[in-house]
């Protein structure tokens, strides 16, 4: 209150406050695929072998190829089963941003055997990746222990858990059980050595599933391997550090305002 020319004035002064806006609420769509992406680039089903040799099945950092792919097929090979790889090799190139290209085998980084007997294959072509094995009695456990259940596998080396990039893979392919099995274990195995190593449920409509429900790569398997080829997404992040630039990189992707080979 003030006076003027003898008369008391009030003077009301206008006060803003700025409430923030209530953040939205969580997308349930994105929430369930970034769920599943943490389960099947955080975790594995099968083996990750580190450059000291020892193999873990529990990952806790983010693996991915930062080197171009020079891929070698090696063994039983049918005409139709060779090109079926080539043309799958050549869309992931496409969704990840890498090189990949065919080599001799002993030029590889990646070796995919067809076999009848992949376990046999395995211990039969050794040769050709022996010099990735740094404990012959623990990889000689861990094959054994795999031919209990698995109808094909492959096993991946890197810098992990060091942060490094993956830099060496096998993929062993059985050809005994019809073209669908062929064509399933082809899509899965060198998708997942792409760094997405574990499964989800058997009821996924995903090549992540053993179900054998898809043998292609689903709209969400793509967007899942895009994600994790984005360039905010380095090898070596645990899931803290990956999470918020993942949802980013998500949103982009679903928008289609993702950068160009990201």
């Amino acid at each position: 209150m003030r006076r003027i020319g003898g008369e008391w004035v009030l003077a009301a002064g206008l006060f803003l406050t700025a409430c923030a806006a209530p953040a939205p609420p969580p997308d349930p769509a994105e929430e369930a695929f970034l769920g599943d992406f943490r389960r099947v680039a955080y975790g594995t089903e099968r083996p990750v072998l580190s450059n000291s040799g020892q193999s873990r099945l529990r990952r806790d950092h983010l693996a991915k190829w930062e080197i171009p792919i020079r891929a070698a097929f090696v063994g039983e090979v049918e005409a139709g089963d060779r090109e079926a790889a080539r043309r799958h090799l050549a869309d992931l190139g496409a969704l990840t941003g890498l090189e990949i290209n065919e080599a001799a085998p002993g030029e590889a980084n990646l070796l995919i055997f067809f076999a009848d007997d992949p376990f046999a294959a395995a211990r039969r072509h050794r040769g050709l990746y022996a010099h990735r094995i740094f404990d012959t009695r623990s990889f000689n456990d861990l094959l054994a222990r795999m031919e209990q259940s698995a109808t094909c596998f492959g096993l991946l080396w890197g810098g992990w858990p060091g942060g490094k990039g993956i830099d060496f893979s096998v993929v062993f392919i059985r050809t005994d059980r019809g073209a669908r099995t062929v064509k399933g274990c082809l899509v899965q195995e060198t998708t997942q050595i792409l760094g997405l190593m574990n499964d989800l449920a058997p009821d996924a409509d995903s090549v992540f599933s053993d179900s054998g429900k898809q043998v292609d790569l689903t709209d969400q398997d793509r967007l899942m391997i895009r994600l994790l080829y984005d360039a905010r997404l380095r090898p070596g992040m645990g899931w803290a550090e990956a999470e918020p630039l993942a949802r980013a990189a998500l949103q982009e992707l679903r928008n289609g305002t993702a950068p160009a080979g990201g």
